[in-house]
Formats: structure tokens, sequence, C-alpha cells
């Protein structure tokens, strides 16, 4: 006789990212790293190492085998796990549950935390249906406002200005910031993963940026010019889009004042042994592109620790062509800003010029 596995509540993926529940992961820490719902706790069932155990014993033994080591192995610490998650009940949101695809995971936490009298639900489909429906809403996502792209050569402190808009204080229109580069963690360019906090998934990636795509916090939208990659991250097909049809704005800035912002953002001076090295390896990818007196040149004045030199180098033989051919040249600007020292001011100044321009602008 077959046993059916015992039915429990359950709510679709879009009711369970609404706000109203406390989303709780039970997954593997090494499948949340890989991609989650914003703001989801990770408290899982097994952990990496145990997770595996029950897969391997699954294949060669059967389910039946499988959940028996499973039972084992969560026994010992399933007291204080579900002490943890009725303290997080006892705040007075609702607990629903994910796994990676509502199966057993999230049903056996649901039932276990009915028995200490715990009201949680299952969520439907788990992180499997999350990550389709991101990618389908990010697919049919279109602008209801217009939209402005800030062009300019590397260093021109665009992403400090977009920074600075955000908390910028006008009198009309309230500019909308996204920071694509703030979201992927890396700044666009070859080496714009050094001096970073992290690493960030093309999942996790695509999930805040709809988040954010969902929230509107203005009445015009500012974007950073960029490809159709962020580092080792794509943009989705819309926000692409979005980037490539906005009002063109050209920043501008010296040469000597571009090098000076980079080297304060980059930060050689704090790089360990593992930032040198894929240093070096950025520098040797862009060497080859270069003749080979200005790669030695560049290589020299790394290895002397003559980092503004490298710096300036790099923009004067390589990025600045680069951009100006991909980016620059046969482009129409409705605005051409010059950045300052006050990057608070210029914030200011830049939403002041930006707004008389949103006037009669269709943003589709």
């Amino acid at each position: 006789m077959r046993v059916e596995p015992l039915s429990v509540a359950s709510i679709s993926v879009r009711e369970a990212v609404d706000g109203s529940y406390v989303l709780v992961d039970v997954r593997s820490p090494r499948e949340f790293a890989e991609g989650h719902v914003p703001g989801a706790l990770n408290l899982p069932l097994l952990g990496d190492v145990e997770r595996a155990s029950v897969g391997t014993a699954y294949r060669e033994q059967g389910a039946q085998q499988a959940r028996m080591i499973a039972v084992d192995l969560i026994s010992g610490g399933l007291p204080n796990y579900l002490r943890t998650l009725r303290a997080l009940a006892a705040r007075g949101r609702r607990l629903a549950v994910m796994c990676w695809r509502g199966g057993e995971r999230s049903r056996n936490a649901v039932l276990l935390l009915a028995l200490v009298g715990v009201y949680a639900v299952q969520v439907e489909g788990g992180y499997k249906a999350y990550r389709r429906t991101v990618l389908d809403d990010l697919e049919v996502w279109k602008p209801d406002r217009p939209v402005f792209t800030l062009y300019g050569h590397t260093g021109s402190g665009k992403t400090a200005l977009l920074r600075a808009l955000v908390d910028v204080a006008v009198e009309c229109r309230r500019p909308w910031v996204l920071d694509l580069e703030g979201l992927a963690l890396h700044r666009g360019s070859l080496l714009g993963g050094l001096n970073q906090p992290g690493l960030r998934t093309q999942n996790d990636f695509d999930a805040l940026l709809l988040e954010a795509l969902l929230r509107p916090k203005g009445e015009y939208m500012v974007v950073e010019g960029e490809g159709g990659r962020i580092g080792r991250l794509f943009l989705p097909r819309s926000v692409g889009e979005l980037v490539r049809g906005g009002i063109p704005v050209l920043v501008s800035s010296s040469l000597e004042k571009r090098a000076e912002r980079i080297m304060e953002e980059y930060s050689p001076g704090t790089w360990d042994a593992a930032d040198v090295s894929r240093f070096r390896q950025g520098l040797d990818s862009i060497g080859a592109r270069l003749s080979s007196p200005i790669t030695a040149a560049l290589r020299e004045a790394f290895d002397d620790g003559r980092f503004y030199d490298v710096v300036q180098g790099l923009l004067e033989s390589y990025y600045d062509p680069l951009y100006q051919r991909s980016s620059i040249s046969g482009r129409d600007f409705a605005l051409d800003f010059n950045v300052s020292d006050d990057v608070a001011d210029d914030a200011l100044r830049l939403a002041r010029l930006l707004e008389p321009l949103t006037e009669g602008r269709d943003p589709r």
C-alpha cells in the first residue's frame, strides 16, 4: 500500500515575497549562497556535508533509508532548531518555509513546527519557482517614467554622482537612482571586482535588480551607461534596453582628477596578495592589446609601486580610447555635465538640470 505524504498549508511564491511573511529558506548553506530571495533567512535542516550524505544514500539505498539517515542527522539539533523558529514566529509574523522545489525539506519543517504549536506555510515550487518568477518578471518589465543614462570616461565620477543623487533634496521632481554596479558588486571594468565587499551571483543580482525595479523611488530614473555585462554578470534584456534607451548625459572630468578618483576607490595600498595577483592577471590581459613598450612601462610602474602612473597609463592607452569608441563617439548628448570636487553639490546641480528635460518625454 502506498502512503501519501502528509499535506500542509501552502502559498504561492508571489504571496511569500509580498512582505507579510518571514521567509525561512531551509536549503543547505551552499544552495543558499548560490541564490536566494532577498531578506530570506537561511535555517537549514541539513548542512552541506549532511545533505551530500543523504543524497548519496538516496541514490544507493533508496528513499526510505535516506530519510532515516536524515532523521539521525537532524535529531540532535532539532530542539534548538525549533526554538529558533518559534522565536521568529513569536514576533508576530507568520513563517513561510522554502526549499529547492517545495518538496520534503520544507514540508517536514512545517510539520515539525506544527508539533510545537507554530502554524507555518510551505512555499509552492520553492526557490526554483521563485527563480522562474524573477526571470519572467524581468523579461516583461518596462519603465513607466523618463530615464537618464549617465556616460563618461572611466573615473569621471558617475557612480559617486549616482549615489549622491539618492539623498538629494530638490524642490520639484525626485530622481530614482538604479545603481547597477552597486547591485553587482562590480565597477564594470576588467579590474572592477577589486576592493569590493564580496562576489554577487547572477541569481542574487537578478533578484535584487527586480526588487529595485518594483519599488520606484522618484519621478524619473537615473542609471549608468553599462554594456551587456557588469563583470561576469549579465544584464537582463529589459534592463539593457532601459540603459540604451535613456536620455544620454555626459559626465566629464579631467584625466588627473579621474586618476585620483580611481586611486581612492581601488585603494591599492590595502590590497592583499590575492588582489595583487588579480591585478597582475588583468594587466596581462590588457597588455596583450597594447604595444610592447606601453605594456612594459605599465608593469614596471606597478612593480615599483607607482600605482598612480599605472592608472593614468591605463586610462590614456586603453580605457579612454575603448570607451570613446563604444560609448561617446556619435552619441547626441542632451547634457554635458562637468563634475567638481563637491559631489553633494554636483548631485543637486545635476538634479536641477535634469528635471526640465523630463517634460514631454514618453518613457515607452
